[in-house]
C-alpha cells in the first residue's frame, strides 16, 4: 500500500466554490501514472474513446508523437487538462453566471457549458463559529459519480466527452484545497479554497502567492514530456499501488482531513498580498510529501476505476 499514511474517514457536509486545482503539470502527472497502470483492454477502450472526441485532432494530439502508441498516450495526458483549457475557449460558456448566454452547439459535444462548478467539492469549516453555507450542486463529487458510469455507457458521444472530465476531476479532488474552504470572522464568505490566503514561500526571492496557487504548483511547473515522465516514474517507484479505493466519496473526505491537518496548519491566519504569511520548511516539507502522495494516489485510483469499468 502507499507507504505514507492517507487518512480515510466518514463523509462530512457543506461545500463552497474554489478555482483551479493542480496546474497542467500536476494533471499530466496523474494522467501519466494512470495510463501506465491501465490494463491492455482498458487502454484500448480509452484510446478509442479519445479518438472520437471532437477535439482529438485539434487539441488532444497537437504536437503529439507520430507513432500510434505515443500519440494515444499524449492524447490521454492532454485530455487531463482539457476541462481547464475550455474555460477560456469562446466556443464554451459559463452556465453558472446569472447572465449566461449559451454558445452555438457544435457536433460531438453533448454540452457547450464550461462547467466551472464541477472542479471542486469543498467541505466548509470554521474554527471561530462563523456560519457556513449549505452544499451547492453540481460539484466534483456529484459529477464524478455520474461520469464514472457514463464513460462505460452505450452513448459513445457522451462517453467520449466524459472521459477527459473524469481524468481531470479525479486529479482535482486529490488536491486538498479543492475539497475545502475555511470560514472565519475575517473571511465570512470563505477563503475560496485558499485563494484568499496569501503566503510567501521559503525559496529565495519568492513572491507572495495565494495558498491555493502554492498547492497547485507542488507537483512542479514544467509540463514537458521529459519532466512529466521522469517525475511520474519517480512517484510510481516511490509508492506501491494500494488496494485501490474507487469511491470518490473517500477521495474528497481524505482531502478535507488533509487540508485541515496540513494545508491549514497555521489555523486562523490569512495574510494579504502586501503582508503575506511567511511559510517555513516545517510547513513546506510536509506539504510536498502530501502532494506526492495525492498525485500518486490520484493516478492509481483513476487507473483502477477505468480498469474496472472498461474491461
Amino acid at each position: 500500500m502507499i507507504r505514507a499514511t492517507i487518512v480515510t474517514a466518514a463523509l462530512l457536509a457543506c461545500v463552497t466554490p474554489t478555482l483551479f486545482a493542480w496546474n497542467e503539470t500536476g494533471h499530466r502527472l496523474t494522467a501519466a501514472i494512470a495510463y501506465d497502470y491501465l490494463t491492455p483492454q482498458a487502454r484500448a477502450r480509452v484510446d478509442a474513446l479519445l479518438r472520437r472526441h471532437p477535439d482529438y485532432k485539434t487539441l488532444l494530439t497537437k504536437g503529439a508523437p507520430a507513432d500510434a502508441a505515443g500519440k494515444a498516450r499524449a492524447a490521454f495526458l492532454v485530455a487531463s487538462y482539457w476541462p481547464d483549457t475550455i474555460r477560456n475557449d469562446p466556443r464554451f460558456y459559463d452556465e453558472s453566471r446569472a447572465d449566461a448566454k449559451p454558445t452555438r452547439q457544435l457536433p460531438g459535444f453533448p454540452s457547450m457549458a464550461s462547467h466551472p462548478t464541477w472542479h471542486y467539492v469543498d467541505f466548509n469549516f470554521s474554527l471561530d463559529g462563523t456560519a457556513i453555507p449549505p452544499i451547492e450542486t453540481p460539484n466534483a463529487l456529484t459529477e464524478l459519480n455520474r461520469l464514472i458510469p457514463a464513460v462505460a455507457g452505450r452513448d459513445q458521444m457522451l462517453a467520449s466527452y466524459s472521459l477527459p472530465w473524469l481524468i481531470h476531476l479525479a486529479g482535482d479532488v486529490h488536491n486538498p484545497l479543492h475539497t475545502v474552504s475555511r470560514y472565519s470572522k475575517l473571511l465570512p464568505k470563505g477563503d475560496r479554497g485558499g485563494n484568499d490566503v496569501w503566503v510567501r514561500p521559503t525559496r529565495e526571492g519568492a513572491q507572495a502567492v495565494n495558498l491555493h496557487s502554492f498547492w497547485d504548483g507542488l507537483g512542479g511547473t514544467d509540463p514537458s514530456p521529459a519532466y512529466v515522465d521522469r517525475y511520474a516514474k519517480e512517484l510510481r517507484d516511490a509508492y506501491t499501488p494500494p488496494v485501490p479505493d474507487t469511491h470518490p466519496e473517500t477521495w474528497v473526505v481524505e482531502g478535507f482531513y488533509n487540508a485541515r491537518s496540513v494545508a491549514y496548519k497555521f489555523s486562523l491566519e490569512n495574510g494579504t498580498r502586501d503582508n503575506p504569511l511567511p511559510l517555513t520548511r516545517d510547513y513546506e516539507d510536509p506539504a510536498r510529501t502530501l502532494s506526492r502522495e495525492r498525485l500518486a494516489a490520484a493516478g492509481m485510483r483513476l487507473a483502477a476505476v477505468l480498469n474496472d469499468r472498461l474491461r
